[in-house]
């Protein structure tokens, strides 16, 4: 069986994003970077990974579920793995991209196949919402 892990930056007060929403306070450099592009590859953003030259290996992580507000600030952000959207307003998928209004039912779906682990991606309220199904809690601290 696939895990759920919540691979998620906080800062030092405890925030994952900035007062106004924006997550530009998490630095791109710093002594983070080999430990994130050795160990958790997979869960970069794919626009990062093509502006360093990477490719993502794909050992961790074959799918992501990730929260709007994650998705829509740069389509398809992790365009290397299979990538859901939970999302009860938008409805707008592309063959790429499956949305979701059932978070919760679509990741028991995706623990019973084949895989590797679902990388969650998002803010608090999706964390709790499959907070039944996290199986694993990794936090960035940053900066």
């Amino acid at each position: 069986m696939r895990d759920l892990v919540y691979y998620v930056a906080v800062s030092l007060d405890g925030y994952i994003a900035a007062p106004d929403g924006n997550f530009d306070a998490f630095p791109v450099e710093g002594d983070h970077m080999p430990v994130l592009l050795s160990e958790f590859t997979d869960a970069v953003p794919a626009h990062v990974l093509s502006a360093i030259g990477m490719d993502a290996p794909l050992d961790r992580f074959d799918t992501v579920i990730q929260g709007w507000n994650s998705y829509e600030g740069i389509e398809r952000p992790y365009a290397h793995l299979r990538e859901y959207v939970a999302t009860r307003t938008h409805k707008d998928a592309t063959v790429d991209v499956t949305f979701t209004a059932d978070a919760l039912e679509t990741v028991r779906e995706l623990k019973q196949e084949q895989g590797k682990d679902i990388y969650l991606c998002g803010g608090g309220d999706l964390a709790g919402v499959l907070l039944p199904e996290i199986d694993r809690l990794i936090l960035k601290r940053n900066p």
